[in-house]
């Protein structure tokens, strides 16, 4: 089972992820309305705070290292397309997300979008009959269950 603090500093469905700094985020919106009454007047209903959010951008980097300073013998491909089963197969289910702070708790997988840092590596690995070395940082948003 991989540890926060030694294999990674989340675990998402399992599997231990870096997250590149200044991009973890919580956010815990109200749930609130507010209405014009036919007098003109407004109405305010306020029933607390909603359901927590997350959002963050994981490192899917070639190369990364543990907390110990040894590899993590994953790479970069295999981190996003990890991540990438984890968005396409629970489909209206929930996934252990486990974070430093909060501990563990069951949430939604909401959205997903990546970006490879840069194409001219996968390419050239590829050219010289390796296999795809890309490099990503995937956005991701998750939603407390």
């Amino acid at each position: 089972m991989p540890g926060i603090g030694l294999d990674g500093e989340i675990i998402l469905d399992g599997t231990a992820y870096m997250v590149q700094p200044n991009s973890f985020k919580m956010r815990q919106p109200r749930i609130r309305q507010a209405t014009i009454r036919a007098d003109g007047s407004e109405g305010y209903v306020d029933l607390g705070p909603g359901k927590r959010e997350w959002s963050m951008t994981i490192l899917c980097l070639n190369d990364l290292l543990r907390s110990d300073s040894t590899p993590t013998g994953i790479s970069g491909q295999q981190y996003r397309d990890n991540l990438r089963n984890s968005y396409t197969s629970n489909i209206g289910s929930t996934i252990t997300f486990i974070d430093p702070i909060n501990g563990s708790m069951q949430v939604h997988f909401d959205h997903y979008e990546e970006t490879i840092i840069d194409t001219k590596t996968a390419i050239t690995s590829l050219a010289t009959g390796g296999s795809l070395a890309a490099s990503y940082e995937v956005t991701i948003m998750l939603v407390e269950a």
